[in-house]
């Protein structure tokens, strides 16, 4: 629609800044990365420590293994020997009397210059005691029940053999069995050497070892035999693992490392084994899962509870920011929103300062800012201006025959279709005072301004609003035209621009009304609505 000068627009409260929200948001995020952050690292320090540890337990498990190994393989080889050279004395002599009266002597001199062996021994090819190196002889006893000896009169093989544990019967102690077959000049059975080590010189070994209060130090034959196992029981003395999962791990590889639960005492436990070299003996190191990690578990936890209470301080702390973040940018939201809300009111104020409250047009005080900025302007630019001054005819017998409240009414239609003749955004338009209004055209000649004064005063006829004391029988307009064209003759103040006008207003009352007059125009008779001026 078209409008006079624009009025001040009232300002429309911005929308909360998202980047207020977008801080406390980042707040938020920064904290939880860096509790993140904390707790990752602690968990792959941890990580990397239980690592570490572990290691160190294999390496050290791994090189126990093989020392025990070896020496255990010598000591067995040793044996061995041992029992090979006094068969290959005995062949040799063919077992006579004489000869075994002289291996006795050689018998006790190698149990004196070894610590591990408790005995030597000859049997006949019935099992009957020959010769041993024990300070009596029994003549009387009789191995034929042995295992070892039952196996080398079954088996033509004549390798050293290993035996299970068994007790001895010279001594009633534990013993582990080394023996060999003797053949005659005709390669028949003629009966078997006997060597035995004592278990508890092999226990004394493992027990020397540092394997934690847990772990376990195993020496077995090749085929699952427990021939000496620390921690010691006797019940685990010649006990066969063959067909446990923990010896088929075992018996895969000639050496390595695993973890897996004991299948004597169930304890979980890593395990570095080892298969011998020269004789069927496997030995196998275990320390308990729980005492490898025992201390990089109390380190952990340490860590843990320091990381814990970091990561406590640290949300505190990160609380409290938020919090305050939070709080200013509540506070900046009410002081936006108060500030909003004062420039609202403020424009509302300069609004009703300068508008007339019962037509919304400008007031007078708006008009004399305007119509002084409009003459200035046009004086610059020698350009004409044109002011045009209404007042509704008969308005006083209006009121007095309908009222004011319809008077109201009536004035707040005819500035609706004045404010509607005007076409540039230049125009204004206000409301001089009662019933009176102006117009003020910058740019404009008083042709132009006839024009346009009388398509407003035709619009006021047009809205036919009845009014019973008018000879119009409807509510119309009078007008007076003044224009400045910066010559001498013509006014060069809005005042004097405004005098005339009003001068012009009543030459047209006096014409009859309902008619537009300029200065210096004939006395013509009321406009009969034709739109002429």
């Amino acid at each position: 629609m078209p409008v006079a000068l624009p009025r001040s627009p009232v300002a429309p409260l911005p929308p909360d800044r998202p980047d207020k929200d977008r801080s406390v948001a980042s707040t938020v995020l920064f904290v939880v990365l860096v509790a993140l952050l904390l707790v990752a690292s602690n968990v792959w320090l941890a990580w990397r420590a239980r690592d570490a540890a572990w290691q160190q337990a294999t390496g050290s498990a791994r090189n126990l293994t093989h020392a025990v190994s070896q020496q255990t393989d010598a000591m067995f080889a040793e044996v061995g020997r041992v029992v090979s050279s006094v068969v290959y004395e005995l062949e040799r002599t063919d077992m006579t009397p004489e000869a075994l009266e002289r291996l006795q002597p050689v018998l006790v001199t190698h149990i004196a210059q070894s610590d591990h062996l408790h005995g030597m021994f000859i049997f006949g090819r019935d099992g009957s005691w020959l010769v041993n190196s024990q300070p009596v002889q029994n003549p009387h006893a009789n191995n034929a029940d042995r295992a070892y000896f039952i196996h080398h009169r079954d088996s033509p093989s004549t390798s050293v053999s290993i035996g299970k544990p068994i007790v001895s019967r010279s001594s009633g102690v534990w013993v582990i069995p080394v023996s060999r077959r003797i053949d005659d000049a005709d390669g028949q059975f003629a009966g078997v050497a006997l060597a035995t080590i004592r278990v508890d010189y092999v226990l004394g070994l493992l027990n020397g070892l540092e394997v934690g209060q847990r772990g376990a130090i195993a020496l077995l034959l090749g085929e699952g035999t427990v021939l000496a196992r620390r921690p010691f029981f006797t019940e685990d003395l010649g006990r066969n693992l063959g067909a446990s999962a923990y010896f088929r791990t075992l018996a895969e590889n000639r050496s390595g490392i695993t973890t897996v639960p004991s299948p004597i005492d169930g304890v979980r436990r890593l395990v570095s084994f080892e298969h011998a070299r020269s004789n069927p003996l496997l030995v196998s190191v275990a320390l308990a899962e729980d005492e490898v990690l025992a201390e990089w578990r109390r380190a952990a936890t340490v860590q843990a509870l320091g990381i814990l209470l970091l990561v406590s301080v640290v949300g505190l702390s990160g609380g409290y920011v938020i919090r305050s973040v939070r709080h200013r940018r509540d506070v900046e939201r009410d002081l936006t929103a108060a500030r909003d809300a004062l420039v609202l009111a403020n424009d509302k104020l300069e609004h009703l300062a300068e508008h007339d409250g019962l037509t919304g047009l400008y007031n007078r005080r708006a008009y004399d800012k305007r119509v002084a900025d409009v003459m200035a302007r046009c004086r610059r630019s020698r350009q004409p201006v044109s002011v045009v001054m209404f007042d509704v005819d008969f308005f006083k017998t209006y009121n007095d025959a309908l009222g004011h409240p319809r008077g109201d009414e009536c004035l707040r239609q005819v500035a609706r279709a004045l404010e509607a003749s005007v076409r540039r955004p230049g125009d204004l338009v206000a409301r001089y005072g009662g019933e009176e209004f102006v117009i003020v055209l910058p740019e404009t000649d008083v042709s132009g301004a006839a024009l346009v004064a009388s398509a407003a005063r035709a619009a006021v006829r047009a809205l036919h609003i009845p009014h019973p004391e008018s000879p119009f029988d409807c509510v119309t307009v009078s007008g007076g035209l003044a224009c400045c064209d910066w010559t001498a003759a013509t006014p060069s103040t809005a005042q004097d621009l405004l005098a005339e006008a009003d001068t012009a207003l009543y030459a047209a009352k006096q014409a009859g009304r309902n008619t537009v007059r300029s200065v210096g125009e004939g006395g013509a008779g009321p406009d009969t609505g034709m739109g002429t001026a």
